[in-house]
């Protein structure tokens, strides 16, 4: 969600802006997919897809000097996105499961390096 919320603001969307599937969170797939980013998004829990979101938010950001992240905090935003892809499919929400301690951990880290640097990006 951190993810979703930061490329909605750089487009311009305020915090108690409705964001609808039509309107805003399919375009934004949309634009992931084409060309000049042509980020791999499967259609299967789209909407949920943590590093497709990682990687829309970076690639959109390069397009702009003004808005662009530097190198090292591009890598760590497309890494958090990685990792937690990793770990969480939007499948496992309707299934019973039981996450070892080590994905916990990993996964409470990434989602806190995200929570902290949330006004970056």
């Amino acid at each position: 969600m951190t993810l979703k919320a930061a490329y909605f603001a750089l487009l311009g969307l305020a915090e108690e802006d409705e964001i609808t599937w039509p309107r805003h969170i399919q375009p934004a797939i949309n634009r992931g997919r084409s060309v000049p980013l042509s980020i791999e998004w499967r259609k299967q829990g789209a909407g949920h897809n943590v590093r497709a979101w990682a990687e829309l938010l970076v690639g959109v950001r390069a397009l702009a000097a003004a808005t662009t992240f530097g190198t090292a905090f591009a890598a760590q935003v497309q890494g958090c996105g990685q990792r937690l892809g990793q770990l969480w499919r939007e499948t496992l929400r309707y299934h019973k499961n039981r996450a070892y301690l080590y994905e916990v951990r990993q996964v409470r880290e990434v989602a806190g390096w995200l929570l902290v640097n949330a006004d970056d990006l």
